[in-house]
Formats: structure tokens, sequence, C-alpha cells
């Protein structure tokens, strides 16, 4: 409880500070105008930190108001963040200025000038912080159907002649629980995945929040989707009802991720539970390797289920082998120069759902705090890693500047 109090006597900070930026933009206007301007920000932002402080405060009694719980969200991140924003060039703003006075005793002219700049750098302030509060609406509203198609070519020594132009469309995170049953974008998405004409696809866990439920209203939708070759899927942690209050047993967790995997069956997906599948093509071979939830936190939060031995046990030698693992934090823990992993294919990340991404130049996100490998691909030795970016949402309802994503994946040999 005491974070809480801490970050809303933060976001009240930055409420009194960013209004300096408004007071100086408005210093020249007629006086009807000018309180009006600053009386509507002021009433806008006390608003919003009032409704989202009260929220956050009582949450427990408002939790099955999914309205609320999405408007505590989004106010309170789109507050903090458009805030902290213009505080920050207003910051810079005030540092320049001390710096100028600190240095010289300014006649008329001077202080004249150094109000323009002073003004200029405010407009900026404001300028960013409405940059950023259009994208997180932008985000919470259209963007979080935005589905981004990545295309990703690999090329292997080993990968057998027959599978030479594999095409793999690989989704991740679907969060069903999250969607509130709109129905609409995610046909638009199966129909894209159909378009591709894959020979496989693969899901990589989180179908649900966190009950198999959830995922009951999509059968007919994810039924849809179309392989030549096979459908699989794999569990992720919120798949074992992860997502839920209170301590769970090794039982119910069980009883969840049954329940979704039956879910699996019923899209035709066919669930890989460390358990392996032979894929043959022309009379040639590769492995496909399912294991359940492994994941890595120092605090032990996440299901450990995943044992890629038992996954392989039995399977016959084969040239090539893919992995579906959830969580990519497996890949560096047991995968890496311990097995004959050539590909594996994870998610669980999100790409952080914020942040900036302009494939080939840039990408910053906060799952970078987190996560040593948290979107796209890497490759150690001739062991690669996916990390896909997800299609659904949690706790922030949107993705801003980090577009849903589905992966199509051409395997090609060297």
């Amino acid at each position: 409880m005491l974070a809480y109090y801490l970050i809303l006597f933060g976001t009240g900070v930055l409420i009194l500070y960013s209004y300096r930026t408004i007071h100086v933009l408005t210093h020249k206007l007629l006086p009807g105008p000018k309180w009006l301007a600053r009386g509507l920000f002021l009433a806008i932002v006390v608003f919003i930190y009032a409704t989202t402080s009260y929220l956050a405060v009582n949450r427990n009694d408002y939790r099955d108001n999914q309205f609320l719980m999405d408007y505590t969200v989004i106010g309170a991140i789109t507050l903090s963040v458009t805030l902290l924003s213009i505080c920050v060039f207003q910051l810079l703003a005030d540092f320049v200025l001390l710096g100028r006075y600190i240095n010289y005793r300014r006649t008329r002219e001077e202080a004249s000038r150094e109000m323009t700049r002073r003004t200029f750098m405010n407009g900026i302030a404001l300028s960013v912080g409405g940059l950023v509060l259009g994208s997180v609406l932008w985000g919470t509203t259209k963007g979080r159907f935005g589905w981004r198609i990545m295309s990703n070519k690999l090329s292997f020594d080993n990968l057998p002649k027959s599978f030479d132009g594999l095409k793999i469309v690989q989704i991740s995170d679907l969060h069903l629980g999250s969607f509130n049953k709109n129905f609409e974008p995610m046909e638009e998405a199966v129909d894209m995945i159909n378009e591709l004409n894959p020979d496989y696809i693969f899901f990589t866990g989180d179908m649900v929040n966190s009950d198999p439920e959830e995922a009951e209203p999509w059968i007919d939708i994810f039924s849809k989707l179309k392989a030549k070759s096979g459908k699989y899927a794999i569990l992720g942690n919120h798949d074992y009802g992860w997502g839920r209050q209170g301590k769970l047993t090794e039982e119910d967790k069980t009883r969840n991720s049954r329940g979704v995997a039956e879910i699996f069956r019923k899209m035709d997906l066919k669930p890989l539970l460390n358990e392996h599948e032979v894929l043959e093509k022309d009379g040639e071979k590769i492995g496909l390797v399912g294991v359940e939830n492994w994941g890595y936190t120092p605090e032990g939060w996440f299901p450990t289920r995943g044992d890629y031995n038992l996954a392989t046990e039995g399977m016959e030698e084969v040239p090539f082998q893919i992995l579906l693992s959830h969580d990519p934090t497996h890949f560096d823990h047991h995968i890496l120069e311990k097995t004959k992993v050539d590909l594996t294919l994870s998610g669980h990340t999100h790409g952080g759902q914020f942040g900036i991404s302009i494939p080939g130049l840039v990408e910053i996100s906060a799952a970078k705090l987190f996560y040593k490998r948290y979107a796209g691909i890497y490759k150690e030795a001739k062991q690669y890693l996916y990390v896909n970016r997800g299609m659904g949402y949690l706790i922030f309802p949107g993705r801003v500047g980090m577009p849903p994503e589905i992966t199509l994946h051409e395997l090609n040999r060297a």
C-alpha cells in the first residue's frame, strides 16, 4: 500500500510541475482564454488523478467491473506518462535558464530573449506531451487491434531439402479474457493468417488470462485457422491459472492447464505437453518439441513444468529440431549449448506492450529491464531464438508503439 501512496504523491508533484508549462505558454493571452486554458488543464488532470487514485486504492470493490478497471489502468498510465514527458522538457528548460542566469546578469533585452526561449522550450514540452497522449489513446483504441505481420527468414545447413522454404506462422499470448468478446478484429487476424498459406501454425502459450472459460466463446473463430500440414499449441504461465488471486495448489494448476489443453483440441490445435512430434515430408523428417511452461524469476513466480528431456524421450534421431517454449528464459537456462535444438519459438514478454518499435532501426521497451531476450530474433552459435511480441494484452489494455504480432517464419536450407 505504501507504493500506491508514493505513486499518488509523485503524480501530484508532476501535475503541479507540468502546470508551469501551461502557465508560461498562456501568459500573453487575454484574461478570458488564459484562465480558461489553465482551468481546463487542471480540471482534466485533477479529475483523472482523483478518480484513478480512488479506484486504485479501492480496486477490490470494483474488480468485477471491467470498464472501471480498464479506465483505472488507461487513465493512470496515460496521465503519468504524459505528465512525465512534459516535465522532462520543462526541467531541461529550467536547467538551461538557471545556467544562463548564473553565468551573467541579464539586461532587459536579454531577459526578453530568455523568456522567448523559455516559451519555446515549454512549447516543445507540451507538444511532446500531446504526442505521448495521442499515442496512448491510439494504442488503447485502434492500436490494440493493429495486427502486424513480421517476416523472419532463416537459413540452416542441416535443414532437410524437403523442408526448404518451410512456412511457419507463430502466434502467441492471445489473453482472450482481455478482449471482452470483441470478435470482429480477431476474425480479421485469422483471415490474415490464413492468407499467408502456412505449412504449420504454432501457438506459443497464454491462451487465457487465468481461466479456461475465457476461451470458450472463441472456439469457432480459431477453429477457422488453416495450415497445410498441422497446427500445434503449448501452454503459457497464465494457462495454469497464474493470473488468479491467491495461491494455487499443484492440483489447481493441473486442472486449469488440462482445461486449456481441451480448448486447444476444440480449436483443432494439437497440444504438446512435454511431448514431441516428428514432422515428415517426402521421406525426410524434422522434430517438433513442445514443453510445458518453464519460467525463471528469482521469486519463483511462474510454473516450471517444462521438461525438454521428457519431451524428447523416445524421439528418433532427426537432423533438425524446433522447440516451442513459452518463456524465453528457458532458452538460456536449459537449451542453449545443452541441446540439439536449432530454433526455439517463444512469447511471454509481449514486447512490453509499450515502447518504440521501428524494425531495423530502433526498439525501446520496458521489457528490456526484465528480459535479456525480449522480442525478435536472437542467435547464439548455431542456435536461434525468436520471441514473439504476442497478439493480446494484459493489465494495460492496449499497445503503444509495440503492435500485436503475427510472425511468418520461412526456413531455408543454406
